[in-house]
């Protein structure tokens, strides 16, 4: 019997793991295209203001992200888990696909960085199930004593998003000039993206229905409703132990703005340090997730979290130096801490929630919270004018202490 099911569980891995390459390749795509999309969804003479409102429309995506993510997971926990995510995936895809060609602000006014709004709500919208709909089928599929190393693959399959988006945009920054980039460039990497999508659609037609989902009774009230009423102190735990991984995930996409400005390195170095770093995630997260197995994940969570604030300051700190391998090693220990904390994070966020509101309770925590955190590279952009380096430490290391209260209340190991 484990013989036939480990190559099932494998091909169901690979194609819900999948679905997070896409969303996050799309996500850092549109973040390093920021200066572009400024340019030619907002024109301004201030090219910080237009930066600005282009991270605002960034923002939108993740504040349509708990009402997506609320319907989405409903959905998933009254019809099933494959119906939701079927669904979720061709959303993506449509709209990824669609932003690649829109009209900009010069062929059609303001109704350019309106259509551009509307494709960032569909997209936050299906972003919103993806990945805790990933993290509630594998959680359903694996075996309890391999839950790390097989939720590792989502974020394995985060970093391999990310440096495709960094490797193709890296290639067209090479290739094209900025004139030929306004012009039609900007448009390929999400066009890929949209291909990309429709290509994951096909292979999740092939998806099984969870046997968890299958042997739980039938679900005869709104599942939100259940969730908020039974299960509201869950809830605001969950919340609290997305606050730290959240924060660790959209500090990546400040890096190319915040490194350079304080530190002196060239945005080239940042994105070459990045690319390297998330080379080495994809890579140590399958280990990270197989070391979570072996020990009780809500040590591996406070020790995270408290490491990371007693080391923040010295690590920030190094940059000064100024050395293309220091900033390479800070890059990479970023990476490891998102990786040791988020192989822990996912199974005990499957195991927080019951099967009957487990997609809705995953999706709500998950997406609330990132709602909060895309604010979080805006916030810092205005801080930077008016603070020094230390703004962007201290306020990481502050969701870093919110994550360890979180973890402590989680129940001992037995």
């Amino acid at each position: 019997m484990k013989n036939r099911q480990n190559p099932l569980l494998r091909r169901i891995t690979l194609w819900v793991s999948m679905g997070s390459l896409v969303e996050y390749y799309d996500f850092v795509v549109y973040a390093m295209m920021t200066k572009y999309i400024a340019l030619l969804f907002f024109p301004t003479e201030d090219k910080s203001l237009a930066i600005l409102q282009s991270f605002l429309i960034f923002a939108v995506g993740y504040f349509a992200r708990p009402f997506g993510g609320t319907i989405i997971g409903i959905m998933g926990d009254r019809f099933g888990r494959k119906p939701a995510f079927l669904m979720l995936t061709g959303l993506m895809s449509f709209s990824t696909f669609a932003i690649g060609f829109l009209p900009t602000y010069e062929k059609l006014g303001l109704s350019a960085p309106f259509l551009l709004l509307i494709c960032r709500i569909l997209q936050g919208v299906s972003y919103a199930g993806e990945l805790p709909g990933a993290t509630t089928i594998i959680g359903e599929f694996s075996p309890q004593k391999s839950l790390g190393r097989y939720t590792s693959f989502i974020i394995s399959s985060t970093s391999i998003g990310a440096i495709l988006a960094t490797l193709i945009l890296y290639f067209l920054t090479s290739t094209l000039e900025d004139p030929q980039i306004l012009a039609f460039g900007w448009r390929l990497p999400f066009i890929i993206g949209g291909v990309l999508g429709f290509v994951l659609l096909a292979l999740r037609l092939k998806l099984l229905e969870t046997p968890a989902f299958q042997s739980a009774p039938a679900q005869s009230q709104n599942s939100f409703f259940v969730l908020i009423k039974d299960h509201y102190k869950v809830v605001l735990q969950g919340f609290s132990l997305t606050a730290f991984f959240s924060a660790l995930i959209l500090l990546n996409l400040f890096f190319p703005y915040y490194i350079p400005t304080f530190f002196g390195f060239t945005s080239k170095e940042v994105y070459f340090g990045i690319t390297v770093s998330l080379v080495f995630s994809a890579v140590i997260l399958p280990f990270c997730g197989r070391f979570s197995d072996l020990f009780p994940k809500r040590n591996i969570l406070i020790k995270t979290s408290l490491t990371y604030v007693l080391l923040c300051g010295p690590l920030f700190s190094l940059l000064f130096l100024q050395n293309s391998m220091i900033l390479i090693l800070f890059l990479i220990v970023h990476q490891l801490f998102i990786a040791l904390f988020g192989t822990s994070y996912f199974p005990v966020m499957v195991h927080l929630f019951p099967t009957q509101v487990r997609y809705t309770g995953i999706a709500f925590c998950y997406n609330v919270t990132f709602a909060f955190m895309a604010l979080l590279p805006s916030l810092l952009t205005s801080l930077m004018s008016v603070s020094n380096f230390w703004a962007t430490p201290v306020m990481i290391c502050l969701f870093a202490l919110i994550s360890l209260g979180g973890a402590l209340r989680l129940p001992p190991p037995k």
